[in-house]
């Protein structure tokens, strides 16, 4: 867990975090060719739903703060509602990272 601490969480430039009634999306471009019938049903974006944690750490993933520095903050701004913090917060950017949301840099590759 520890050398993931270190890592910094890169976003994909193409997503955008929009807040749309009340509930936080992350919008998702769908601009291959084999999203043409996706598009058609659903417009141009794919839409992921997230949580109020969820959605302030995509805000704090600037390409600049480690996988720590991101922790820290969501630990003063939610205390104890984000424990096991560095579990969760790890987990839940590799899924990020699955989907190709976010990509994870060493700081001296910045």
């Amino acid at each position: 867990m520890e050398e993931y601490l270190e890592l910094v969480p890169v976003p994909n430039p193409k997503v955008q975090l929009k807040k749309i009634d009340g509930k936080y999306y992350l919008l998702i471009p769908m601009d291959s060719k084999l999203d043409f019938l996706a598009r058609r049903l659903h417009g141009d974006y794919r839409r992921i739903e997230l949580d109020e944690v969820g959605a302030y750490t995509w805000e704090l993933c600037d390409g600049r703060r480690t996988v720590r520095e991101i922790g820290k903050a969501l630990k003063a701004r939610f205390g104890e509602e984000v424990e096991p913090l560095y579990e969760r917060l790890v987990t839940f950017l590799f899924e990020l990272a699955r989907r190709y949301l976010v990509e994870f840099k060493r700081v001296s590759e910045l």
